[in-house]
């Protein structure tokens, strides 16, 4: 996954790893982003058939679907500030 999304290249052996990018370029997002944890706009699943018979059931999607967006949002710009090299430097 994060060979086809352009951020590693890899080669049979031991440490055939590398980063195409410099680390200060690759963001945490673009990790997220690259091993496909959820699709886009899918971090919170809302139950798909909902018992219409349930007043909460029937509009609970209506009722959260902003916030749990906006709770998204807020998650993947954390992720977009933080790098690579940004990480490594935690561990120096």
């Amino acid at each position: 996954m994060l060979k086809k999304a352009g951020l590693v290249d890899v080669r049979p052996g031991v440490g055939g790893a590398s980063l195409r990018k410099p680390p200060d370029q690759i963001t945490l997002l673009d990790v997220y982003r690259a091993v496909g944890v959820v699709e886009t706009d899918q971090l919170f699943r809302i139950h798909e058939h909902p018992n219409i018979q349930c007043p909460v059931g029937r509009n609970i999607e209506a009722v959260l679907q902003a916030e749990l967006k906006a709770a998204q949002a807020a998650m993947e710009e954390r992720l977009s500030q933080t790098t690579i090299s940004r990480l490594i430097a935690q561990f120096q």
